[in-house]
């Protein structure tokens, strides 16, 4: 299939936006599903269906234009697996460092606000009446670690990549789509620093995998954190904003090691003139 790439970037960003719209409001269904009606149901509720009308429209789109989506999977190097995954680590340091160079100082000038957007959010480990209960919380750490990873790195690095690389060059086209991927998560900048670097990874390995793989990773640590805190803590224990400005050292001690690690990185780097995307049409 020559010519331009057939899926227009509105329409992917009009797909992840339409869950949003009241008409689409997720709530809806958990009024009408026979559950134990426990208040983690609507969390599942709401993951789940995103995942799900999200997935259906982009593959509906993508099998309409017949691009050849499989050369996005190709089988990754084993040489891949090593500096991706040393990225991958790198840029959880840089989000910890951004999380609180952005949202410490505006802690205290609108605490309401940081607390409702990046402190008080919905658990990733669910634990109610003395149990942990079982499906519940297999059903998160699936949309976390697993679903989330595949559909966001499809969209982000997968799909708009491609049609905005086409239509605006390289830089631009990871910035825009790193921006949108950042701003449709609670810590902005350290997302849109994971976008630019799964960005880097697709380009480089020429496989979607790696960027699902590492996305996946990271996720996973992020979870692993969440049951550290229930298991040093305890699960009752709630983390707040006066927990988050108290811990201030750990934003520093990020920031030194992503500034000592990234100019190791920098007086090191390679050109990225190879850098270019599979042929999918």
């Amino acid at each position: 299939m020559g010519g331009k790439f057939p899926i227009k970037g509105r329409y992917i960003v009009a797909i992840w936006l339409l869950p949003f719209l009241p008409l689409f409001d997720a709530g809806i269904l958990y009024q009408y599903i026979d559950l134990d009606r426990q208040w983690y149901w609507l969390d599942i509720i709401y993951y789940y269906y995103y995942h799900f009308f999200v997935s259906v429209l982009l593959v509906t789109l993508v099998l309409w234009s017949k691009i050849h989506w499989r050369l996005m999977f190709s089988k990754p190097m084993s040489v891949d697996y090593y500096p991706a995954i040393k990225l991958t680590i790198y840029i959880f340091i840089f989000s910890i460092a951004a999380a609180y160079a952005l949202f410490y100082p505006l802690s205290f000038l609108v605490p309401e606000f940081v607390n409702s957007w990046y402190i008080n959010v919905p658990p990733l480990v669910y634990y109610y009446e003395g149990v942990y209960p079982f499906l519940p919380n297999i059903l998160s750490f699936v949309s976390l670690v697993i679903l989330a990873p595949i559909i966001e790195e499809f969209t982000f690095r997968g799909l708009l990549l491609h049609r905005w690389g086409e239509k605006w060059g390289m830089l631009k086209a990871m910035m825009l789509s790193s921006f949108l991927f950042g701003i449709l998560h609670q810590d902005p900048i350290g997302a849109m620093a994971f976008g630019l670097a799964m960005s880097v990874l697709y380009l480089k390995t020429q496989t979607l995998l790696i960027p699902i793989l590492c996305h996946g990773f990271n996720n996973f640590v992020v979870w692993l954190i969440s049951v550290g805190y229930i298991v040093w803590l305890g699960p009752d224990y709630v983390y707040t904003l006066e927990d988050f400005q108290s811990e201030w050292s750990i934003g520093v001690a990020a920031g030194v090691v992503v500034a000592i690690w990234g100019y190791s990185y920098l007086k090191g780097r390679q050109s990225n003139k190879a850098w270019r995307l599979p042929k999918l049409y």
